[in-house]
């Protein structure tokens, strides 16, 4: 079974000294509480760390010796897509803040008359757009937008784990996934929060089963 540098070390010191809170295991590396939590959450997901309240973490052992790492990690996104919430260029930065709220997103984006992708607007966006404007019944979405070409996109071809590099890359939480390299077509979106559900889903069925 294969884990990061990081979860290994993580592994071998609750291994050898057990519980320990998420600050002394961060302190110990040398590391922030949240640098590490991503991994104490998957490490406690797959039940290698149990997390006790008030107390910290401890190792549980390896009760996943079966665990499919190929196919957790290689996954094409196309399997695990969530949709797009679009909006027209033409719509209104009021229009695009409700939309934002009543899908609970933290992007939209931006397509013209044929459907194409030509822009993306996030939640800071707006935010920052509304603060410094008074007049969002009339200034339009197109105003504040990031433009295509300037939009990292993802294919749906690509793996779980070739997402999610581009997505820390490039510090972002979410990314169109259009049909093709050279297409503008959104037919989705993969997001952290998609990847890291995925992953929970991936152990609990092997702990199921």
């Amino acid at each position: 079974m294969d884990f990061t540098k990081r979860q290994t070390r993580i592994i071998n010191m609750l291994k050898q000294t057990s519980p320990l809170t998420s600050e002394k295991i961060a302190g110990n590396l040398e590391l922030s509480v949240s640098t590490i939590r991503p991994d104490l959450r998957f490490l406690t997901s797959v039940e290698i760390l149990n997390a006790r309240p008030k107390v910290g973490y401890e190792f549980k052992g390896n009760q996943l010796l079966n665990f499919d790492y190929d196919h957790i990690y290689q996954t094409p996104i196309s399997e695990i897509l969530l949709p797009t919430t679009e909006i027209k260029a033409s719509d209104t930065l009021q229009v695009a803040v409700g939309k934002l709220f009543l899908k609970d997103v933290d992007s939209l984006y931006v397509v013209n008359e044929k459907g194409d992708l030509v822009g993306l607007i996030s939640r800071k966006d707006l935010l920052r757009a509304s603060l410094n404007n008074s007049n969002v019944q009339s200034m339009m979405a197109s105003i504040i937008m990031t433009r295509m070409p300037n939009i990292i996109t993802a294919t749906p071809d690509m793996s779980v784990i070739e997402a999610g590099k581009l997505l820390l890359l490039h510090k972002v939480d979410s990314l169109p996934v259009v049909e093709k390299q050279s297409s503008r077509h959104a037919i989705g979106k993969i997001t952290k929060n998609r990847i890291f559900q995925h992953f929970i889903e991936i152990g609990m069925k092997t702990i199921n089963n």
